[in-house]
């Protein structure tokens, strides 16, 4: 089951992406966006995790600029909304997102993150900053 639901965070409510596996989770992934948005690829890695048997969610990081899909041919499209991102509101949407997976049920020890593209930084530096085991 998919679906997408909206979460308070700074300065705004951020969209999510949340993909179900059918029976009991094994744990939780966050999937984090590539610099195109929370598109049908994002959407489709986050309904492959759940068929693996994790609850997966995708913030859509873009939210504050218009949540755009943006097209993977024009990079040129990708750069304001990208450059409008700031690592107080990342952060804070990524908590909104983990606070949410914690309502849900999963510990800290059972999510993990996954990012893609400029998600891959955006994956990185969260996890410098936002330790999941013992949160």
């Amino acid at each position: 089951m998919t679906k997408t639901v909206m979460l308070d965070s700074a300065g705004g409510r951020v969209p999510v992406f949340d993909a179900q596996p059918q029976g009991s989770a094994r744990g939780a992934i966050v999937v984090v966006q590539e610099a195109f948005g929370v598109n049908d690829h994002i959407e489709d890695v986050s309904r492959r995790f759940a068929a693996e048997g994790y609850r997966s969610v995708a913030p859509h990081l873009f939210h504050r600029s218009g949540d755009p899909v943006l097209d993977y041919s024009n990079i040129e499209k990708v750069m304001p909304h990208m450059a409008a991102l700031t690592e107080t509101d990342l952060l804070a949407d990524l908590d909104a997102t983990l606070s949410y997976l914690d309502a849900a049920g999963f510990e800290s020890a059972s999510i993990g993150e996954v990012g893609f593209c400029m998600g891959g930084t955006v994956t990185f530096r969260t996890a410098v900053r936002i330790p999941l085991e013992g949160r």
